[in-house]
């Protein structure tokens, strides 16, 4: 990593109340590992100090639940990336929260330990659409939490599900309209994907109408971002909507191929050239930490061709594009066949070059995977 690049660090958090139906993360239910896991997340931070020579300029701790946890765990974290590592003054920190976690008390005890940006996981603010999801709070008490949050943080986030059972596409606008009107900054929408839910894929194949059809839950990402964008709130990348100056600064390193450090079970890192993950079992990474330090599983490295095929795939994720030449120099190391594939895209109109930069059109992003399956 060089001493120019500002990485930001993952920080997981695995504990959770309850594992929420949809839920493919390493996840715990409970916090009978807390203490331990905190003690080794330590370890691991200060053992892996050197890895690069510049301050982070964001934290992210993501999970799991990282509000269900005592805030003075993510403090003794926070603490120790500060010291090993430094943390710019401006630096984003961003905690991940759940509704039924937040009061007061917790939102005063987040922001005085340095967390100065909440990503609350809300879904949906439709009473009958959360009990699919196994959520824990209803649509007033999402409302309190954002409320609250917005008041204390300013630099809010809400995340919001597309195509949970019996969602309809007007319930999915009040959502919209009703998290919007609570004053976030930013707006995550995600397609719910039921690929590791036993209880949703059983549920689909007994009431298949309860989900939508790929052409109908377009029409509702189109509709987010008509809504989004209409309240001043334009999308930066393909399910992330933002107030300019507002966007995800950690997030985004991921869109850009700047360095993170990964910290946690299941965590991952990049310096640009080679990826490094931890390992996935919660217990055997505690143990990790403990004897040596660090928890790495796996690790891959990128040749130059391999590395500027991704800066691309990713980039065209984002609203901005791509530079044009980075395009077309991935695109001239392309088969015949696949440059008049993407030909072709350009064409459709689902490419389009602007002010020297490559980018998916608005009906692009819908078929983004007839794009990306040509460059990958």
């Amino acid at each position: 990593m060089t001493a120019a690049a500002h990485p930001g660090a993952y920080v997981h958090i695995p504990f959770c109340a309850h594992r929420c139906a949809y839920c493919s993360f390493v996840a715990l239910e409970g916090r009978s590992l807390e203490a331990d896991y905190f003690d080794a997340l330590v370890r691991e931070v200060v053992a892996r100090r050197g890895e690069t020579e510049a301050a982070l300029d964001t934290v992210y701790f993501g999970g799991g639940t990282p509000s269900y946890v005592d805030p003075k765990g993510l403090a003794s974290v926070l603490s120790a990336l500060r010291e090993s590592f430094g943390l710019d003054a401006a630096a984003e920190v961003t905690a991940e929260a759940n509704p039924d976690d937040i009061d007061e008390e917790l939102l005063v005890s987040l922001a005085t330990l340095g967390i100065n940006r909440l990503s609350i996981g809300v879904q949906s603010l439709a009473d009958d659409e959360l009990p699919y999801l196994e959520r824990r709070h209803d649509a007033a008490a999402a409302r309190k939490a954002i409320s609250r949050a917005v008041s204390i943080f300013g630099n809010v986030s809400a995340d919001l599900m597309i195509g949970i059972p019996g969602q309809t596409q007007d319930s999915l606008a009040a959502s919209v309209e009703g998290i919007l009107d609570l004053g976030v900054t930013h707006l995550s929408a995600y397609l719910l994907e039921i690929e590791k839910a036993p209880k949703l894929i059983a549920l689909k194949k007994e009431c298949p109408d309860l989900f939508p059809e790929d052409d109908e839950a377009a029409e509702r990402w189109e509709a987010v971002d008509t809504l989004a964008t209409a309240r001043g709130l334009p999308r930066y990348e393909h399910s992330n909507w933002a107030r300019p100056g507002s966007e995800s600064r950690h997030n985004l390193k991921y869109w850009t191929g700047e360095p993170t450090l990964g910290f946690g079970v299941s965590a991952h890192s990049f310096d640009g050239a080679a990826r490094r993950a931890n390992t996935g079992a919660t217990a055997e990474y505690v143990r990790l930490a403990r004897e040596r330090g660090t928890a790495f599983a796996t690790e891959s490295r990128l040749d130059a061709a391999s590395a500027a095929r991704e800066r691309v795939l990713l980039g065209l994720r984002l609203a901005k594009g791509v530079p044009e030449r980075e395009f077309d120099a991935v695109a001239s190391t392309l088969s015949r066949e696949d440059r008049e594939r993407l030909g072709d895209c350009e064409e459709a109109g689902l490419l389009e070059r602007r002010d020297d930069r490559v980018r998916l059109t608005r009906s692009g992003v819908l078929l983004s995977n007839e794009v990306f399956s040509i460059l990958i």
